[in-house]
């Protein structure tokens, strides 16, 4: 498994509008991608800050995601697509149960 990890800058009074956007056109888009496994979203209110936590079968299967389609969810985003401060890219080895 592959976690996609990214970090964005956003207004506090701008985090539930945000979230719902990214639920309604990057999360539901996701989920009709082969090796789509879930997402989570952490809140900093400190920071101000919003990290989505995306979990891909494979490396493989996250690269192959079309640009068009990228490019189409990012244009549904309008106002709310805010640029990536930080992204990384993790190999999980081992589960704790």
């Amino acid at each position: 498994m592959v976690i996609e990890w990214l970090k964005f800058k956003v207004l506090p009074e701008q985090w539930q509008t945000f979230i719902q956007k990214d639920e309604e056109i990057w999360t539901a888009g996701l989920q009709k991608i082969p090796g789509f496994v879930g997402k989570e979203v952490w809140v900093d209110p400190e920071h101000h800050e919003i990290v989505m936590v995306i979990r891909w079968e494979s490396q493989e299967q996250w690269q192959a995601i079309p640009d068009k389609i990228i490019q189409e969810l990012d244009e549904k985003m309008g106002v709310f697509k805010i640029p990536i401060l930080e992204s990384r890219s993790y190999q999980i080895r081992k589960f704790m149960h």
